[in-house]
């Protein structure tokens, strides 16, 4: 079974990132043969999104996250993200990997 690994980077979103698990969630269940994970990077929040994190990591195994120690801007985390798809895969060329980049606010 392919599995795809998202990697999501998150900067004080405790309230958007259960909604959006269970969105991805839905989305996956629709295709039987691919599994998914998601590898969620806090960017040094200040609210408690490492804390949903911890919380969704415990109750779902299809999830992982990393916590930044200070905002190191979108770009870093992104890389962080990927740098641990990339161990979680174990380095195969077949994997793929899917990002998901908040879209900017005006």
């Amino acid at each position: 079974m392919d599995t795809i690994l998202l990697v999501v980077p998150c900067k004080n979103e405790e309230r958007a990132i259960p909604l959006f698990h269970e969105e991805v969630s839905k989305a996956f269940s629709t295709i039987p043969a691919v599994a998914f994970r998601e590898i969620f990077v806090d960017d040094g929040s200040g609210d408690g999104t490492v804390g949903v994190l911890r919380g969704l990591a415990e109750c779902d195994d299809r999830v992982c996250y990393l916590s930044l120690s200070r905002n190191f801007g979108k770009e870093a985390a992104l890389y962080a993200g990927l740098t641990a798809a990339v161990g979680i895969a174990g380095g195969r060329g077949g994997g793929r990997i899917l990002l998901r980049a908040r879209p900017r606010r005006r």
